[in-house]
C-alpha cells in the first residue's frame, strides 16, 4: 500500500514539468501568426463553413446603357467559403444562357442568337474562382475566370457578408469583351452583375 501511494505521489509531482501529457506528433502540429501552437485537427475543427441556399441563390444585371434589368438563372454553383479562412475559399458555378430574361419576350429570344449569347453552342456560363482576398470588415474579393460564349476573362467580384443572411457580390463586365456586342462602343456595353447568396440557418 506504501510503494502504490508513493507511485501516485510521484506522477503527481512530476506533471506539472510536462512528465505524462500527450504531445501529438511534430507534423500535425501547427504555429499561428498570433503564436497559437497547437494541434491542427483542433484548429480545423475550429473552422465552420457556411452552407448556402442554392434554391433561393439569385443573379441579376443591369445593361446601363438602355436602362435594362434582368435575371439569369439556372444556377449550379459549389462555394466552400469560411469567412476566418479566405485563403481555402473557392467559388465554382454555372449558369444557364437560355434562361436570360430582361423582361421584353422577343429581345430575350434575339439574345440567343449566335450573334449575341450563341446559346445553342454555348448553353452555359462558367465562373471559377483562383484567389480570395479578405479586405476589410466582411469584405472579400473574389478573383477568378468568367467564360462567356467561349471566351474567358479575369474578374474579381466583390462581396459584403452579413453572416445572418446572406453573402451579397457584385462585378461590372463588358458583354463586349466575351463576344457579345450589343453595341459597337465598347462602354455602352457594361453590364452591372449582383450576385444574391442567401445563407442557410
Amino acid at each position: 500500500m506504501k510503494t502504490y501511494l508513493n507511485s501516485i505521489l510521484f506522477l503527481i509531482f512530476l506533471i506539472p514539468f510536462g512528465y505524462g501529457q500527450f504531445t501529438p506528433p511534430a507534423d500535425k502540429m501547427i504555429s499561428g501568426s498570433d503564436g497559437y501552437i497547437g494541434h491542427e485537427d483542433a484548429l480545423i475543427n475550429d473552422f465552420i463553413k457556411l452552407d448556402f441556399d442554392k434554391k433561393n441563390a439569385k443573379i441579376s444585371f443591369d445593361f446601363t446603357s438602355e436602362d435594362t434589368s434582368g435575371t439569369i438563372a439556372g444556377l449550379d454553383f459549389k462555394i466552400s467559403f469560411n469567412p476566418e479562412d479566405p485563403d481555402n475559399a473557392y467559388f465554382k458555378g454555372t449558369a444557364l444562357v437560355n434562361t436570360l430574361e430582361t423582361g421584353n419576350f422577343l429581345r430575350d429570344g434575339h439574345l440567343m442568337w449566335e450573334k449575341f449569347f450563341y446559346k445553342k453552342k454555348y448553353p452555359k456560363i462558367n465562373f471559377e474562382s483562383s484567389e480570395v482576398v479578405h479586405f476589410g470588415d466582411n469584405n472579400y474579393k473574389v478573383i477568378g475566370n468568367l467564360t462567356i460564349k467561349g471566351i474567358t476573362k479575369e474578374v474579381i467580384i466583390n462581396f459584403t457578408l452579413d453572416i445572418t443572411k446572406k453573402l451579397l457580390g457584385k462585378t461590372t463586365i463588358y458583354t463586349s469583351d466575351y463576344g457579345v456586342n450589343i453595341h459597337d462602343e465598347r462602354e455602352k456595353n457594361k453590364l452591372d452583375i449582383v450576385f444574391d447568396f442567401p445563407i442557410l440557418k
